[in-house]
């Protein structure tokens, strides 16, 4: 009778350790698909910011007015800064990881979540503002617009 209950015990045991396995490897994919779609979109900004300074770079020795010249400046810039925000998130992301894994302060892993959020949007909205002062800046260069402005000669 012993051993039937031994041998009872040790197969809940089993289970249960069976059961916590498939948890802890459930929670580790989970985290670790989560952070990776996360972090995509910021490598994302990383690379098309920089991508997009060096264009304007190349668009610097043919700027013809002030107003291109300050359309160009503030381009830069917003990339600049969509930059720096992206590299703060970086540096953010592993203080947040180690809270979530961590899990003993709720508080800070909300704060920091709510810090993450917000820099993800301004580095996104700062990329966009870049983008679109790009492509203004690209139709006031282009021979379409002096076209329009001279009655279609």
């Amino acid at each position: 009778m012993a051993d039937d209950d031994q041998q009872q015990n040790d197969k809940q045991r089993v289970k249960l350790q069976e059961e916590s396995d498939k948890n802890v490897a459930y929670y580790e994919t989970f985290l670790g698909a989560w952070v990776e779609n996360r972090m995509e979109t910021d490598k994302q900004i990383l690379t098309l910011s920089s991508a997009a300074i060096g264009l304007l770079m190349f668009f610097y020795k043919d700027l013809e007015n002030p107003m291109q010249f300050s359309i160009w400046l503030i381009a830069g810039i917003l990339f600049i800064l969509s930059i720096v925000l992206v590299l703060c998130i970086f540096q953010s992301n592993s203080s947040f990881i180690e809270c979530l894994i961590k899990e003993d302060n709720q508080v800070l892993q909300d704060t920091l979540e709510k810090k993450l959020q917000l820099l993800t949007a301004w580095a996104f909205r700062l990329f966009l503002l870049g983008v679109l002062s790009s492509f203004v800046l690209a139709i006031i260069r282009s021979d379409f617009v002096l076209i329009k402005l001279h009655g279609g000669q």
